[in-house]
């Protein structure tokens, strides 16, 4: 049976890879014992990394499902405790869950949290969003390109493969098994439609550089000072 969430949220911090150990023994004290992580990249543009001559930006991305009051404390302790809010650190926000596959879900997904469900967080609704880009591998920094020219800030990049079923080929014109790169972008949410058309006008083609883009609601971010201030 299908078990509502309530007033539960769905965490991600993303993070320079050197402190991901940090990180997670910050959610470990916190209470958050189901949390998974992620090997990814940053965004910076070439021409920049290659003025400091350095590479690509490794961060690891971390998540956890944690009701609103934790949320709330985490993303406060991670300015305070991590500093997360100092440039070049990383980012967190909370995006808002609806529903779990049932109650053993809720169980493994919070263990060891207290779930007061009656307890609201604190936030101003809907303020940000949550931009995932679906691209073949080796078109990231056009995508990039093109949603900067929409006023986006940076992204992170999740490595993956296409999985489908054998007529999803033929129909999308890639492989089953495609490397592809899943590109998170934190945005204004009232810059989010303008991103997304410019990353389907620019870098969408005929030869499925961009294979899909969608977003979700961010309702509190932290460590995003270029959105934050405005």
């Amino acid at each position: 049976m299908v078990t509502t969430m309530g007033n539960m949220y769905y965490l991600i911090t993303i993070a320079k890879r050197e402190y991901g150990e940090d990180f997670i023994e910050f959610f470990y004290e916190s209470g958050v014992h189901s949390l998974t992580a992620a090997l990814c990249e940053g965004t910076a543009q070439k021409k920049t990394l290659d003025l400091l001559g350095i590479e690509k930006t490794e961060k690891i991305m971390l998540s956890a499902v944690v009701p609103g009051s934790l949320a709330a404390r985490l993303l406060r302790g991670q300015m305070r405790t991590m500093q997360i809010d100092v440039p070049g650190n990383g980012i967190s926000f909370t995006i808002p869950l609806q529903c779990a596959a049932n109650s053993l879900s809720l169980q493994y997904l919070t263990q060891g949290q207290k779930t007061e469900q009656n307890e609201v967080m604190e936030m101003e609704e809907n303020r940000f969003s949550l931009i995932v880009v679906i691209a073949q591998k080796g078109y990231t920094e056009l995508v990039m390109e093109a949603a900067r020219s929409a006023n986006a800030g940076g992204g992170t990049i999740i490595h993956a493969k296409g999985i489908g079923e054998k007529n999803a080929a033929p129909f999308f014109g890639m492989s089953i098994a495609s490397e592809q790169e899943l590109i998170y972008i934190v945005s204004r949410q009232r810059d989010e439609k303008n991103i997304m058309h410019a990353i389907m006008e620019k870098a969408g083609s005929k030869q499925d550089r961009v294979v899909a883009a969608f977003s979700l609601p961010v309702n509190q971010v932290v460590g995003l000072r270029s959105l934050l201030d405005d």
